[in-house]
């Protein structure tokens, strides 16, 4: 590992797999963490959903996890003065995402080296949220793409991006467990390209920033979405074979 690095995982304070599993996997590697600065829970308003994809919750808390491994855990607002605070106190000089809002440029000045971010869609075709159902929707490849992030939605510089591989066995939520997996195996591929060039890290692709993002599915889209499923594997299994 390189030692000038120390990291910050912008995370959620509760039972929330995606935290817990970037936590085990970072230091699977070989990578550590300086710092957990972990934001509470907020309710947002979604569609009703169709479909039952969501992760089950880890029955360990991140802030458990955290002492385990001595992880230095703050329960803070991201954006927020005390975070800023935190991380000119632990010296922090890259972070990672595994739960966060939009952060914004005040915050991510401070971190020298950017902010590592997985988003579970193709950049730029696929911005913002439900990126696996709008793949299908708009007959685009499921994929992961790792970016250092900028304030704005889904830009910032091109890390890496891979797509998942289709089997004619599929269903949805086999392809929402190969794109979260993906996420997890592209970890150790990105912080590796990110240490190896950041002497010149603003050398990778930029990623333009667009207005144009998608929010939640409505509902209505979401029963449209549902009988092409079928279709829309049936033909990336055959593009891929």
């Amino acid at each position: 590992m390189n030692h000038e690095f120390k990291i910050v995982l912008f995370a959620y304070n509760f039972q929330h797999k995606k935290t817990v599993d970037f936590i085990h996997k970072i230091y699977d590697v070989g990578f550590s963490i300086s710092l957990i600065l972990a934001a509470d829970f907020v309710k947002i308003n979604k569609p009703k959903s169709l479909f039952n994809h969501a992760p089950k919750p880890e029955s360990i808390l991140p802030k458990e996890l955290a002492e385990s491994y001595k992880i230095p855990y703050y329960v803070v607002k991201h954006n927020s003065l005390e975070a800023q605070h935190l991380l000119k106190k632990h010296e922090i000089n890259f972070g990672i995402i595994s739960g966060s809002r939009i952060l914004k440029k005040e915050l991510l000045s401070l971190v020298r080296y950017g902010v590592l971010n997985f988003h579970p869609g193709l950049l730029p075709m696929i911005r913002g949220v439900d990126s696996i159902l709008w793949s299908i929707y708009k007959e685009q490849a499921i994929g992961v793409t790792a970016h250092l992030i900028n304030e704005y939605i889904d830009s910032g510089l091109l890390v890496y991006k891979k797509k998942i591989i289709i089997d004619k066995n599929d269903d949805l939520q086999s392809l929402f467990k190969k794109n979260y997996q993906l996420q997890l195996d592209l970890i150790p591929i990105s912080l590796n390209l990110v240490f190896e060039n950041s002497d010149s890290i603003y050398q990778f692709e930029k990623l333009e920033k667009n207005i144009n993002y998608n929010s939640y599915m409505p509902y209505k889209l979401q029963l449209e979405l549902k009988p092409k499923i079928n279709t829309y594997i049936k033909r990336y299994f055959q593009h891929e074979s």
